[in-house]
């Protein structure tokens, strides 16, 4: 069985305050220009690792939007970012999109059923370029 890890590293260096209100109110037309992958997925795993600060999330992917697909995605996160951007660390079992843009930048937020329905809407059909 074959499983693609995606380890990414989201840094808020001086764009960290335009990056937390992409996250927080970005329509799904934003995130299919701003993501190279993009994907829906359940959180499996938080770590945190102390010395740099960082909560390590663990996801299951189960449905791809954009991009490659995948089985499973660790997305390394400042621990900073969810207090600075008004978000909370998912939990063990979260429904979350997961987006990683060309920079390899990424962005974790809480997931709906209904926000999955609007950007099925918008993924582009099989076969055609991502």
């Amino acid at each position: 069985m074959r499983q693609v890890i995606a380890i990414v590293i989201l840094q808020f260096l001086v764009g960290g305050a335009h990056a937390c209100m992409f996250a927080r109110d970005a329509k799904p037309e934003d995130w299919y220009q701003w993501a190279s992958a993009l994907f829906a997925a359940d959180v499996t795993n938080v770590e945190q690792d102390r010395g740099k600060s960082l909560d390590i999330i663990t996801t299951r992917v189960v449905e791809t939007f954009k991009g490659p697909k995948g089985a499973t995605a660790t997305v390394e996160v400042p621990h900073r970012m969810w207090s600075a951007c008004r978000l909370e660390l998912p939990v063990i079992g979260a429904h979350v999109l997961v987006a990683l843009n060309p920079n390899s930048d990424a962005l974790l937020i809480p997931l709906t059923e209904s926000y999955a329905e609007l950007l099925r809407r918008l993924r582009p059909p099989q076969g055609a370029a991502d």
